[in-house]
């Protein structure tokens, strides 16, 4: 058995009753794409065409439970509530209705000026939005790999990411670990 990361594999191992030799581990990559190799221009000529802000926060999630973005909108929310809310959030792909559930469920309306929604965004196009971010936000609750984390360090964006599953794992020392059940370390990792 072929599994992507180690915290999978013992996953695995547990459930199945395997011996530790019959799974191993074989690591996911991004696709060439996803460099730090734009100029000021290409990465200029991106911002205007997809009408982002001048210097934004990214975060890459769905409606899946797991992707955390409750919990992204409650350390919105505590940002804002303290004057501290350094950078509009770009959320690409979310569903505005969902969003609007979240924000009104905990009460916060009124960060729907702080973020924008700009849509769908092709894989292509992609290295483009976190290329331009100033950080990039993925504090999911688990994942099994976590590809966004690794697209995001080969653009050069800072990561802020979550010390649980497999992504400790996948960005080793080059982010920056919040616990995802509690929005106010993100927060805190966020206003630095």
């Amino acid at each position: 058995i072929i599994t992507v990361s180690n915290y999978e594999r013992e996953r695995i191992i547990e459930k199945l009753h395997l011996p530790e030799d019959r799974v191993r581990t074989v690591y996911n990559a991004c696709s060439e794409h996803f460099q730090a190799k734009h100029s000021e221009d290409e990465l200029l000529a991106f911002k205007q065409k997809m009408n982002l802000p001048e210097r934004y926060v990214l975060f890459l999630g769905n409606t899946d439970p797991k992707k955390n973005v409750y919990g992204v909108m409650a350390a919105l929310k505590k940002l804002k509530e303290e004057n501290k809310l350094p950078l509009p959030l770009v959320m690409p792909d979310l569903d505005r209705e969902y969003l609007h559930r979240i924000l009104h469920e905990l009460k916060a309306t009124h960060l729907t000026d702080n973020i924008v929604t700009c849509g769908y965004i092709p894989n292509h196009e992609l290295p483009g939005i976190i290329s331009n971010a100033t950080m990039f936000l993925y504090p999911s609750l688990r994942e099994s790999f976590g590809i966004p984390l690794l697209e995001a360090m080969a653009c050069g964006v800072p990561v802020i990411t979550s010390n649980t599953s497999s992504m400790p794992e996948v960005a080793a020392d080059a982010a920056l670990f919040i616990d995802p059940f509690r929005p106010e370390t993100l927060a805190e990792k966020i206003e630095l």
